[in-house]
């Protein structure tokens, strides 16, 4: 097939990883893909790339918020006439969008020309940037407003997670049949458990130590005081347990102040932010791997990550995370918010290497077997076909009236 792929993101992240990963799994599967982005495709040289992420990212810090909506609302005019650029020069089978706030290009264009829209949904992401992350909304009822217009213009919607699906279908006014739950995926390639991680530990100097790790960007909502508060009761006596934190963040410098406080400088390892390429050595330098937090909507990259390691998870016991783990099968699990179960979690692993052995082993199993882009590639080609072939209307969500939200 040829598609069209279209996103809105500086794609500097942990989307960034996300995007490429899809584009690159849809053209190992023989499809050809044309990418139009506000930076450009993105690929391990491309230079270009990375300055216009960060022109953007520039412009968008000194833009106040309201602002910053209004040069949102703008891109539309800029995306349509791009997308029907590559509409007419490049003759889509369909267009694959990574949703984001207010950006109707890819569904105006879609709906004009007749071919079937598939919209990626990783966060509702009106909700989010009232009481999660992302510039603050000084119009929020506004963008939930596009949000539901948006949604509703998709022939069919691929969410992150089941509880996403849910708000879709509570908040948004989604029909339930159109939307396919594709939790993120890992790289069996990249992510390889036979990966010796012991340069990582004899630079940081671990030795025999046991060491607990947590991968992603250091801020407040990741649940890090709660792996602090598990450590410091495991880690009483100044024993053998090590932590490493994998990334850099806004918290970062209270983490080590509170690191000095508890006298656990000499049992905690900031190993600050590292390329993408080089993150599976430091998860193979870990025995274990947790996710303190995570939001209801989530699909937690690091997990998924960790679990293509082989390394045995500890991860909250919340619906998103029962999407992609099974407690005491490929991960365990804890209560959300509460310190005492992360420690009793983590407690439970540590003294047991036989279970570790298995939940590593069944957390790589699963990731071959379902949890990969490739799989996430081949639902995306079998919702098209369908989509094509007339069994599913391309039309937009034919039981609601939707007018435009102007």
């Amino acid at each position: 097939m040829r598609i069209l792929y279209h996103h809105r993101m500086l794609a500097d992240g942990a989307e960034g990883i996300h995007i490429r990963e899809m584009i690159h799994a849809l053209r190992e599967l023989g499809h050809e893909v044309r990418v139009c982005a506000l930076v450009g495709e993105r690929s391990q040289c491309n230079a270009g790339h990375t300055r216009a992420a960060n022109k953007w990212a520039r412009i968008g810090r000194l833009l106040p918020g309201f602002a910053y909506e209004i040069a949102e609302l703008g891109y539309n005019i800029v995306g349509r006439r791009v997308l029907a650029a590559n509409l007419r020069a490049f003759s889509p089978d369909f267009i694959y969008d990574r949703y984001n706030s207010y950006s109707t290009a890819a569904s105006t264009v879609a709906h004009r020309a007749g071919i079937p829209l598939l919209l990626e949904v990783n966060a509702p992401i009106a909700l989010e940037r009232t009481e999660f992350d992302g510039p603050r909304l000084s119009w929020p009822r506004l963008a939930a407003r596009f949000e539901r217009h948006i949604c509703g213009m998709a022939s069919h919607i691929f969410a992150v997670s089941s509880p996403l699906r849910d708000f879709l279908v509570t908040q948004r006014d989604v029909a339930i049949d159109k939307i396919t739950v594709l939790p993120n995926g890992a790289d069996p390639n990249a992510f390889d458990p036979h990966l010796d991680g012991t340069m990582v530990r004899n630079r940081f100097g671990f030795k025999d130590r046991t060491v607990i790790g947590f991968v992603g960007i250091l801020r407040p909502w990741h649940g890090i005081e709660l792996l602090f508060d598990a450590f410091s009761k495991l880690n009483p006596d100044g024993n053998n347990l090590h932590l490493l934190f994998v990334g850099d963040g806004p918290i970062e410098a209270d983490l080590r102040s509170q690191t000095r406080a508890l006298g656990l400088a000499d049992r905690v390892t900031f190993a600050g932010r590292v390329a993408h390429q080089d993150v599976a050595a430091c998860i193979a330098a870990m025995d274990i791997a947790v996710s303190p937090r995570a939001t209801f909507y989530a699909s937690p990259m690091k997990i998924l990550e960790y679990m293509a390691m082989g390394i045995p998870v500890v991860a909250p016991r919340m619906p998103n995370i029962l999407d992609i783990c099974r407690d005491g099968i490929d991960a365990v699990l804890f209560e959300p918010e509460n310190a005492e179960s992360l420690e009793h979690a983590i407690r439970h692993i540590l003294g047991d290497r036989s279970l570790a052995e298995r939940i590593g082993a069944a957390a790589r199993a699963t990731i071959d077997s379902r949890l990969n882009w490739k799989r996430n590639a081949e639902a995306v080609i079998e919702c098209a076909s369908r989509l094509l072939r007339g069994k599913v209307s391309d039309a937009p969500n034919a039981n609601v009236r939707r007018p435009w939200p102007g």
